[in-house]
């Protein structure tokens, strides 16, 4: 999720003239919303985060916010599309199958842990990762069957 204030604070400190900063911040801020469910309207409440579903600039704007979330994962390979993120880590080579699986559920947590820390200094909560909805799943390739450790 966008946290406005974080996001415009992070564009001026990456240099983005205040000019912009100031209409991205009009374009993200005094938003409402309603929920409409089979013909039924919800009261207009206002939209504190995030950015514009469908917006040409929300995918552009969200990954600027977060271009340094590579810092806090420098030790495996991460990749941002509009909202999502994947990360490869990878257990040691040459040892055993069960010391792998050892190796690779610590990087795992670590990962995770680093996550759940970055989106707390970002938001204030856990953000727009949705960790708090997502079951961490572990596939190990056992001779093509996968194993779910949640």
């Amino acid at each position: 999720m966008l946290w406005h204030e974080g996001c415009i604070g992070k564009l001026r400190q990456m240099g983005i003239p205040l000019a912009y900063t100031e209409w991205i911040k009009a374009w993200l801020e005094n938003r409402r919303g309603y929920i409409e469910i089979n013909g039924e309207k919800s009261r207009w409440f206002n939209i504190e985060k995030g950015g514009p579903q469908g917006g040409i600039l929300t995918p552009t704007v969200f990954i600027s916010y977060h271009a340094d979330m590579p810092d806090f994962l420098s030790w495996c390979t991460s990749h941002f599309f509009a909202d999502d993120l994947a990360a490869i880590l990878a257990g040691q080579i040459g040892i055993k199958y069960s010391k792998q699986c050892l190796d690779l559920e610590k990087k795992l947590k670590l990962f995770v842990d680093q996550l759940e820390y970055y989106c707390l200094l970002t938001d204030g909560v856990i953000c727009s990762l949705r960790m708090c909805l997502t079951s961490y799943l572990l596939w190990i390739e056992v001779l093509g069957i996968g194993v779910n450790i949640l």
